[in-house]
C-alpha cells in the first residue's frame, strides 16, 4: 500500500516537473477567495481558474497564498491533481473533489496535513463572512 501512496505522489510530481510549471507566492489578500490558482498548459490544452484570470497569472504558473507556505507539498499535490482530473475530463468542481479525495488517501493521518485542512477550513469561513459582510454594506451604502 505505501507503494502505490509513494507511486500517485511521485507520478503526481512529475507533472510538475516535466511541465516546467512555475510556483510562486502571492499575498494571501490577492487570492483569499481560492488559496491557490493555476495557468497552465497540459496535455495541449489550458487549464485556469476564474481567480487566475482576475489575477493575470501568467501562462505556465501555479500560484499560492504565501499563508500556506508552510504545506507546499499538500498543495502542489492538490493543484497538479485537479489539472490532471480537468484533462481527463472531469468538471472544475469534480475534479477538486477527487484531488481532495487524493490528499486524504495519502495524508488522512497525517498531522501537518490534518492542521492545514482545519486552517484553511478556518480562513474560508473568515472570508466567507468578510465577503458577506461587505456586499451587505455595499447594499446599505448606495
Amino acid at each position: 500500500m505505501k507503494f502505490v501512496k509513494r507511486g500517485l505522489f511521485e507520478e503526481t510530481m512529475k507533472i510538475l516537473a516535466e511541465h516546467a510549471y512555475k510556483i510562486r507566492y502571492v499575498p494571501h489578500e490577492i487570492i483569499e477567495d481560492y488559496n491557490a490558482t493555476y495557468n497552465v498548459v497540459f496535455r495541449g490544452k489550458i487549464y485556469y481558474n476564474k481567480c487566475c484570470q482576475e489575477v493575470k497569472v501568467p501562462l505556465n504558473d501555479i500560484r499560492i497564498s504565501e499563508m500556506w507556505r508552510t504545506y507546499e507539498k499538500y498543495i502542489i499535490f492538490h493543484e497538479l491533481r485537479e489539472i490532471y482530473y480537468r484533462a481527463n475530463s472531469f468538471s472544475r468542481d469534480e475534479a477538486h473533489e477527487k484531488a481532495s479525495q487524493d490528499g486524504f488517501y495519502l495524508w488522512g493521518k497525517d498531522v501537518l496535513f490534518n492542521k492545514m485542512i482545519s486552517e484553511i477550513e478556518e480562513m474560508d469561513r473568515r472570508t466567507a463572512r468578510k465577503r458577506t459582510k461587505s456586499q451587505k454594506e455595499v447594499k446599505t451604502n448606495p
